[in-house]
Protein backbone atom coordinates (compact mmCIF):
# COMPACT_ATOMS: atom_id res chain seq x y z
CA UNK A 1 0.00 0.00 0.00
CA UNK A 2 1.61 3.38 -0.62
CA UNK A 3 2.10 6.21 1.65
CA UNK A 4 -0.98 8.71 -0.13
CA UNK A 5 -3.43 5.77 0.15
CA UNK A 6 -2.45 5.74 3.80
CA UNK A 7 -2.94 9.13 4.33
CA UNK A 8 -6.50 8.95 2.73
CA UNK A 9 -7.49 6.00 4.81
CA UNK A 10 -6.41 7.82 8.22
CA UNK A 11 -8.17 10.75 7.26
CA UNK A 12 -11.72 8.63 6.22
CA UNK A 13 -11.58 6.94 10.07
CA UNK A 14 -10.83 10.55 11.63
CA UNK A 15 -13.43 11.95 9.87
CA UNK A 16 -15.96 8.46 10.97
CA UNK A 17 -15.00 8.99 14.44
CA UNK A 18 -16.33 12.66 14.11
CA UNK A 19 -19.91 11.35 13.20
CA UNK A 20 -19.47 8.46 15.70
CA UNK A 21 -18.79 11.26 18.81
CA UNK A 22 -21.30 13.53 17.25
CA UNK A 23 -24.52 11.33 17.44
CA UNK A 24 -23.06 9.87 21.23
CA UNK A 25 -23.38 13.26 22.06
CA UNK A 26 -26.54 14.32 20.76
CA UNK A 27 -28.15 11.43 22.18
CA UNK A 28 -26.56 12.45 25.43
CA UNK A 29 -28.15 15.86 25.10
CA UNK A 30 -31.35 17.46 26.78
CA UNK A 31 -33.61 18.00 24.02
CA UNK A 32 -36.61 19.85 24.11
CA UNK A 33 -39.98 18.10 24.99
CA UNK A 34 -42.10 17.12 21.88
CA UNK A 35 -45.74 16.18 21.70
CA UNK A 36 -47.17 12.66 20.56
CA UNK A 37 -50.21 11.62 19.16
CA UNK A 38 -51.59 8.62 21.61
CA UNK A 39 -53.16 6.32 19.47
CA UNK A 40 -56.91 4.49 20.31
CA UNK A 41 -56.81 0.83 21.75
CA UNK A 42 -57.17 -1.48 18.52
CA UNK A 43 -58.12 -5.23 19.06
CA UNK A 44 -56.69 -8.23 17.59
CA UNK A 45 -59.33 -8.38 14.76
CA UNK A 46 -58.48 -4.26 14.00
CA UNK A 47 -54.03 -5.56 14.07
CA UNK A 48 -55.12 -8.52 11.33
CA UNK A 49 -55.25 -11.44 14.00
CA UNK A 50 -58.60 -12.93 12.49
CA UNK A 51 -59.11 -16.80 13.53
CA UNK A 52 -60.71 -18.99 10.75
CA UNK A 53 -62.43 -21.02 13.95
CA UNK A 54 -63.19 -23.75 10.69
CA UNK A 55 -59.91 -24.52 10.44
CA UNK A 56 -58.65 -28.03 11.18
CA UNK A 57 -55.71 -29.61 12.41
CA UNK A 58 -53.91 -31.47 9.87
CA UNK A 59 -51.57 -33.90 11.15
CA UNK A 60 -48.68 -35.53 9.51
CA UNK A 61 -49.96 -38.66 9.88
CA UNK A 62 -53.57 -40.36 10.06
CA UNK A 63 -55.20 -39.70 13.20
CA UNK A 64 -56.07 -43.19 13.81
CA UNK A 65 -52.58 -44.71 12.99
CA UNK A 66 -51.68 -42.11 15.53
CA UNK A 67 -54.17 -43.30 18.36
CA UNK A 68 -52.98 -47.16 17.61
CA UNK A 69 -49.63 -46.32 17.92
CA UNK A 70 -50.24 -44.50 21.06
CA UNK A 71 -52.23 -47.29 22.87
CA UNK A 72 -49.20 -49.87 21.49
CA UNK A 73 -46.45 -47.94 23.47
CA UNK A 74 -48.62 -47.65 26.69
CA UNK A 75 -49.54 -51.13 26.39
CA UNK A 76 -46.02 -52.50 25.65
CA UNK A 77 -44.41 -49.96 28.65
CA UNK A 78 -42.21 -48.62 26.28
CA UNK A 79 -40.61 -45.11 26.95
CA UNK A 80 -41.85 -44.96 30.16
CA UNK A 81 -40.99 -42.10 32.22
CA UNK A 82 -41.48 -43.17 36.61
CA UNK A 83 -41.23 -46.10 38.23
CA UNK A 84 -43.09 -47.25 41.27
CA UNK A 85 -41.96 -49.50 43.52
CA UNK A 86 -44.09 -52.11 45.36
CA UNK A 87 -42.64 -54.49 48.30
CA UNK A 88 -39.50 -53.91 46.25
CA UNK A 89 -40.72 -54.70 42.96
CA UNK A 90 -40.29 -51.78 40.67
CA UNK A 91 -43.16 -51.35 37.92
CA UNK A 92 -41.64 -49.16 35.04
CA UNK A 93 -44.77 -46.71 34.40
CA UNK A 94 -46.12 -44.14 32.26
CA UNK A 95 -46.95 -40.76 34.77
CA UNK A 96 -49.53 -39.96 32.44
CA UNK A 97 -51.19 -43.17 32.49
CA UNK A 98 -51.41 -42.97 36.66
CA UNK A 99 -52.75 -39.49 36.67
CA UNK A 100 -55.83 -40.13 34.48
CA UNK A 101 -56.59 -43.03 36.15
CA UNK A 102 -55.83 -42.77 40.35
CA UNK A 103 -56.48 -39.43 42.36
CA UNK A 104 -53.77 -41.21 44.04
CA UNK A 105 -50.66 -40.05 41.81
CA UNK A 106 -52.16 -36.84 40.86
CA UNK A 107 -50.78 -35.57 44.39
CA UNK A 108 -46.86 -36.15 42.40
CA UNK A 109 -45.40 -33.25 40.46
CA UNK A 110 -42.32 -34.71 40.12
CA UNK A 111 -40.93 -37.95 37.92
CA UNK A 112 -39.14 -38.91 40.94
CA UNK A 113 -39.25 -42.85 41.64
CA UNK A 114 -42.62 -43.23 43.99
CA UNK A 115 -42.42 -46.19 46.61
CA UNK A 116 -46.09 -47.34 48.06
CA UNK A 117 -45.83 -48.99 50.93
CA UNK A 118 -49.27 -50.24 52.47
CA UNK A 119 -49.93 -53.49 53.49
CA UNK A 120 -53.34 -52.94 51.12
CA UNK A 121 -51.51 -52.83 48.01
CA UNK A 122 -49.41 -56.18 46.99
CA UNK A 123 -47.10 -56.77 43.57
CA UNK A 124 -49.95 -58.86 41.99
CA UNK A 125 -52.94 -56.02 42.79
CA UNK A 126 -50.72 -52.69 41.37
CA UNK A 127 -50.01 -55.61 38.10
CA UNK A 128 -53.53 -55.99 38.04
CA UNK A 129 -54.53 -52.04 38.47
CA UNK A 130 -51.85 -50.90 36.04
CA UNK A 131 -52.72 -53.51 33.30
CA UNK A 132 -56.53 -52.54 33.60
CA UNK A 133 -55.63 -48.42 33.32
CA UNK A 134 -53.33 -49.60 29.58
CA UNK A 135 -55.82 -51.84 28.36
CA UNK A 136 -58.74 -50.73 26.13
CA UNK A 137 -62.06 -51.85 27.78
CA UNK A 138 -60.15 -54.09 30.35
CA UNK A 139 -62.58 -55.88 32.63
CA UNK A 140 -61.75 -57.19 36.10
CA UNK A 141 -61.37 -60.71 36.65
CA UNK A 142 -62.21 -62.99 39.29
CA UNK A 143 -58.28 -64.49 39.92
CA UNK A 144 -56.78 -62.11 42.85
CA UNK A 145 -59.78 -59.89 42.94
CA UNK A 146 -59.41 -59.14 46.35
CA UNK A 147 -56.15 -57.25 45.70
CA UNK A 148 -57.47 -55.50 43.00
CA UNK A 149 -60.11 -54.39 45.48
CA UNK A 150 -57.86 -52.98 47.78
CA UNK A 151 -54.97 -51.30 45.42
CA UNK A 152 -58.01 -49.64 43.31
CA UNK A 153 -58.74 -48.51 46.95
CA UNK A 154 -55.95 -47.23 47.95
CA UNK A 155 -55.08 -45.49 44.76
CA UNK A 156 -58.52 -44.24 44.43
CA UNK A 157 -59.56 -45.56 40.82
CA UNK A 158 -63.56 -44.57 41.07
CA UNK A 159 -63.57 -46.26 37.64
CA UNK A 160 -62.46 -49.41 38.50
CA UNK A 161 -64.00 -49.47 41.65
CA UNK A 162 -67.77 -48.77 39.78
CA UNK A 163 -66.81 -51.89 38.06
CA UNK A 164 -65.79 -54.07 40.94
CA UNK A 165 -68.98 -53.36 42.88
CA UNK A 166 -71.24 -53.93 39.95
CA UNK A 167 -69.57 -57.18 39.79
CA UNK A 168 -69.84 -57.75 43.00
CA UNK A 169 -73.58 -56.85 43.46
CA UNK A 170 -74.19 -59.08 39.83
CA UNK A 171 -76.09 -62.43 41.74
CA UNK A 172 -76.00 -64.29 38.19
CA UNK A 173 -72.04 -63.99 38.25
CA UNK A 174 -71.42 -63.74 42.05
CA UNK A 175 -73.27 -66.11 43.76
CA UNK A 176 -73.59 -66.93 47.63
CA UNK A 177 -70.50 -69.44 47.88
CA UNK A 178 -68.07 -66.98 45.50
CA UNK A 179 -69.56 -63.83 48.09
CA UNK A 180 -67.77 -66.76 51.16
CA UNK A 181 -64.92 -67.10 49.17
CA UNK A 182 -64.24 -63.45 48.43
CA UNK A 183 -65.09 -62.84 52.03
CA UNK A 184 -62.04 -65.08 53.40
CA UNK A 185 -60.08 -63.87 51.30
CA UNK A 186 -60.66 -60.32 52.38
CA UNK A 187 -59.87 -60.93 55.89
CA UNK A 188 -56.55 -59.99 55.89
CA UNK A 189 -57.28 -56.46 54.92
CA UNK A 190 -59.02 -53.61 56.28
CA UNK A 191 -61.84 -54.07 53.95
CA UNK A 192 -64.77 -53.92 56.37
CA UNK A 193 -67.26 -52.05 54.01
CA UNK A 194 -66.90 -54.76 51.20
CA UNK A 195 -66.88 -57.48 53.97
CA UNK A 196 -70.33 -56.25 55.79
CA UNK A 197 -71.42 -56.08 52.09
CA UNK A 198 -70.17 -60.06 51.24
CA UNK A 199 -71.73 -60.91 54.42
CA UNK A 200 -74.93 -60.25 53.49
CA UNK A 201 -74.91 -62.21 50.55
CA UNK A 202 -74.21 -65.45 52.96
CA UNK A 203 -77.62 -66.45 53.18
CA UNK A 204 -78.86 -70.30 52.59
CA UNK A 205 -75.29 -71.57 52.34
CA UNK A 206 -74.37 -70.16 55.98
CA UNK A 207 -74.70 -73.55 57.31
CA UNK A 208 -72.27 -74.88 54.66
CA UNK A 209 -69.99 -71.78 55.38
CA UNK A 210 -70.11 -72.73 58.98
CA UNK A 211 -68.24 -76.61 57.92
CA UNK A 212 -65.85 -75.21 56.58
CA UNK A 213 -62.20 -75.29 57.90
CA UNK A 214 -61.75 -71.49 56.71
CA UNK A 215 -64.82 -70.43 59.36
CA UNK A 216 -62.46 -72.48 61.83
CA UNK A 217 -59.76 -69.83 61.28
CA UNK A 218 -61.30 -66.92 61.54
CA UNK A 219 -60.88 -64.44 64.25
CA UNK A 220 -63.36 -63.67 66.90
CA UNK A 221 -64.70 -60.96 65.80
CA UNK A 222 -65.14 -61.86 62.05
CA UNK A 223 -66.94 -65.26 64.00
CA UNK A 224 -69.21 -63.14 65.40
CA UNK A 225 -70.24 -60.70 62.01
CA UNK A 226 -71.14 -63.90 60.55
CA UNK A 227 -73.23 -65.05 63.34
CA UNK A 228 -74.95 -61.28 63.87
CA UNK A 229 -75.98 -61.53 60.28
CA UNK A 230 -79.54 -61.16 60.00
CA UNK A 231 -79.82 -62.74 56.51
CA UNK A 232 -77.95 -66.12 57.92
CA UNK A 233 -79.91 -69.12 56.31
CA UNK A 234 -81.07 -70.89 59.71
CA UNK A 235 -83.58 -73.05 61.04
CA UNK A 236 -83.91 -71.54 64.45
CA UNK A 237 -81.84 -69.69 66.55
CA UNK A 238 -80.05 -72.47 68.47
CA UNK A 239 -78.35 -73.35 65.39
CA UNK A 240 -76.36 -69.74 65.80
CA UNK A 241 -75.71 -70.96 69.24
CA UNK A 242 -74.41 -74.80 67.99
CA UNK A 243 -72.07 -72.56 65.30
CA UNK A 244 -70.74 -70.34 67.97
CA UNK A 245 -69.78 -73.66 69.94
CA UNK A 246 -68.25 -75.13 67.39
CA UNK A 247 -65.35 -72.40 66.72
CA UNK A 248 -65.53 -72.01 70.26
CA UNK A 249 -65.04 -75.97 70.85
CA UNK A 250 -61.55 -75.71 67.98
CA UNK A 251 -59.30 -74.14 70.58
CA UNK A 252 -61.64 -74.10 73.77
CA UNK A 253 -59.07 -73.23 76.39
CA UNK A 254 -57.31 -70.02 74.00
CA UNK A 255 -61.36 -68.96 72.91
CA UNK A 256 -63.40 -69.43 75.77
CA UNK A 257 -62.56 -65.64 76.78
CA UNK A 258 -64.69 -64.57 73.51
CA UNK A 259 -67.73 -66.26 74.92
CA UNK A 260 -69.07 -63.07 75.64
CA UNK A 261 -69.00 -61.36 72.40
CA UNK A 262 -70.08 -64.27 70.61
CA UNK A 263 -72.93 -64.68 72.42
CA UNK A 264 -74.02 -61.20 72.19
CA UNK A 265 -74.32 -62.39 68.02
CA UNK A 266 -77.07 -64.70 69.59
CA UNK A 267 -80.56 -63.47 69.89
CA UNK A 268 -81.81 -65.73 72.81
CA UNK A 269 -85.30 -63.40 72.28
CA UNK A 270 -85.95 -65.68 69.23
CA UNK A 271 -85.76 -68.79 71.05
CA UNK A 272 -88.49 -70.74 72.60
CA UNK A 273 -88.98 -70.96 76.00
CA UNK A 274 -88.39 -74.51 76.68
CA UNK A 275 -85.06 -74.42 75.00
CA UNK A 276 -84.17 -71.48 76.96
CA UNK A 277 -85.21 -73.05 80.13
CA UNK A 278 -83.21 -76.07 78.78
CA UNK A 279 -80.32 -73.96 79.11
CA UNK A 280 -81.07 -72.78 82.61
CA UNK A 281 -80.67 -76.87 83.77
CA UNK A 282 -77.70 -78.90 83.75
CA UNK A 283 -75.85 -79.34 80.92
CA UNK A 284 -74.23 -82.80 80.34
CA UNK A 285 -71.31 -80.72 77.93
CA UNK A 286 -69.12 -79.19 80.47
CA UNK A 287 -68.06 -76.31 78.16
CA UNK A 288 -72.08 -75.28 77.43
CA UNK A 289 -72.25 -75.30 81.28
CA UNK A 290 -69.51 -73.02 81.74
CA UNK A 291 -71.38 -70.92 79.12
CA UNK A 292 -74.46 -71.00 80.46
CA UNK A 293 -72.90 -70.55 84.08
CA UNK A 294 -71.39 -67.37 82.99
CA UNK A 295 -73.23 -64.27 85.08
CA UNK A 296 -73.11 -62.32 81.69
CA UNK A 297 -74.75 -65.07 79.68
CA UNK A 298 -77.00 -65.80 82.20
CA UNK A 299 -78.78 -62.55 81.87
CA UNK A 300 -78.61 -62.68 78.30
CA UNK A 301 -80.62 -65.54 78.85
CA UNK A 302 -83.44 -64.54 80.87
CA UNK A 303 -83.65 -61.63 79.20
CA UNK A 304 -83.95 -64.00 76.13
CA UNK A 305 -86.49 -65.80 78.08
CA UNK A 306 -88.75 -62.81 79.00
CA UNK A 307 -88.89 -61.11 75.87
CA UNK A 308 -89.95 -64.81 74.38
CA UNK A 309 -92.64 -65.70 77.16
CA UNK A 310 -93.98 -62.61 76.50
CA UNK A 311 -93.90 -63.13 72.73
CA UNK A 312 -96.32 -66.38 73.18
CA UNK A 313 -98.46 -64.89 75.33
CA UNK A 314 -99.56 -61.95 73.46
CA UNK A 315 -99.48 -63.84 70.32
CA UNK A 316 -102.48 -66.29 71.87
CA UNK A 317 -104.09 -63.00 72.61
CA UNK A 318 -103.82 -61.92 68.85
CA UNK A 319 -101.85 -59.25 69.93
CA UNK A 320 -98.04 -58.26 68.32
CA UNK A 321 -94.86 -57.73 70.00
CA UNK A 322 -91.90 -56.74 67.47
CA UNK A 323 -89.31 -59.53 67.96
CA UNK A 324 -86.49 -56.75 66.48
CA UNK A 325 -84.13 -58.29 63.53
CA UNK A 326 -84.94 -61.96 62.64
CA UNK A 327 -82.79 -64.16 60.40
CA UNK A 328 -83.63 -66.01 57.05
CA UNK A 329 -85.45 -68.66 58.26
CA UNK A 330 -85.04 -72.05 55.90
CA UNK A 331 -85.63 -75.77 56.25
CA UNK A 332 -83.62 -79.30 55.59
CA UNK A 333 -86.13 -81.41 54.66
CA UNK A 334 -83.42 -84.52 55.46
CA UNK A 335 -82.58 -82.64 59.36
CA UNK A 336 -85.03 -84.34 62.07
CA UNK A 337 -84.27 -80.60 64.20
CA UNK A 338 -86.28 -78.72 61.12
CA UNK A 339 -89.48 -80.41 61.79
CA UNK A 340 -92.12 -78.55 63.77
CA UNK A 341 -91.56 -79.25 68.13
CA UNK A 342 -94.79 -80.90 68.32
CA UNK A 343 -94.21 -83.21 65.55
CA UNK A 344 -93.53 -86.53 66.29
CA UNK A 345 -91.02 -86.78 63.78
CA UNK A 346 -88.92 -83.62 66.06
CA UNK A 347 -85.88 -84.45 67.43
CA UNK A 348 -83.80 -81.93 69.80
CA UNK A 349 -80.39 -80.38 68.89
CA UNK A 350 -77.48 -81.14 71.24
CA UNK A 351 -73.82 -80.44 70.04
CA UNK A 352 -73.40 -83.55 69.27
CA UNK A 353 -75.98 -84.04 66.80
CA UNK A 354 -75.22 -80.96 65.86
CA UNK A 355 -71.77 -82.01 64.47
CA UNK A 356 -73.36 -84.74 62.77
CA UNK A 357 -75.17 -82.66 60.79
CA UNK A 358 -71.88 -80.93 59.92
CA UNK A 359 -70.68 -84.00 58.71
CA UNK A 360 -74.29 -84.09 56.69
CA UNK A 361 -74.11 -81.01 55.30
CA UNK A 362 -69.90 -81.38 54.55
CA UNK A 363 -70.75 -85.14 52.63
CA UNK A 364 -73.11 -83.06 50.45
CA UNK A 365 -70.81 -80.97 48.89
CA UNK A 366 -71.19 -77.48 47.46
CA UNK A 367 -74.57 -77.62 45.70
CA UNK A 368 -76.28 -78.60 49.78
CA UNK A 369 -77.88 -75.03 50.17
CA UNK A 370 -79.83 -74.89 46.81
CA UNK A 371 -81.79 -78.05 48.39
CA UNK A 372 -82.67 -75.46 51.37
CA UNK A 373 -86.50 -73.93 51.78
CA UNK A 374 -87.49 -70.94 52.62
CA UNK A 375 -89.12 -71.94 56.24
CA UNK A 376 -93.05 -70.37 55.14
CA UNK A 377 -96.12 -73.18 56.21
CA UNK A 378 -96.51 -74.75 52.37
CA UNK A 379 -93.09 -75.51 52.75
CA UNK A 380 -93.15 -77.52 55.94
CA UNK A 381 -92.68 -81.54 55.99
CA UNK A 382 -96.50 -83.28 55.79
CA UNK A 383 -96.03 -84.59 59.33
CA UNK A 384 -95.30 -80.91 60.45
CA UNK A 385 -97.90 -79.10 58.09
CA UNK A 386 -100.85 -81.81 59.80
CA UNK A 387 -99.82 -79.97 63.03
CA UNK A 388 -99.42 -76.79 62.19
Amino acid sequence: MSEQMAKEMEKETAELDKEILRKVADSCSVHKKKSYRRLRHRSLDDMGYVFDECLKCNLVCDQQLLEKGLIEIVGSRRYTDIQVDVKGHIFNCHMAVLQFSTEYFKRFHTLDPVVIDSEDVTIVGFEKAYAWMTKVNATPQRENIAELYMTAKHLEMSELLKQLWFYFEDRTQFNEGQAFKLFLETVSYQALTLQHFLLTRISYFFLSAITTLEYLQLNANQVHDMLDSNVAGVNNEYEILMCALRWLMCDWRQRKRHVHLLMSAVRFGLMPPWYLLSLRAKQTMPELQEICDDPTVLDMINDGLSHSVTHESLNEMTMQLHQGPQREWIIDEQAPHHHEYKCPNWQGLDYEKFSGYVDRVINAGPLFYKSLKPKTAINLMPCCRAKF
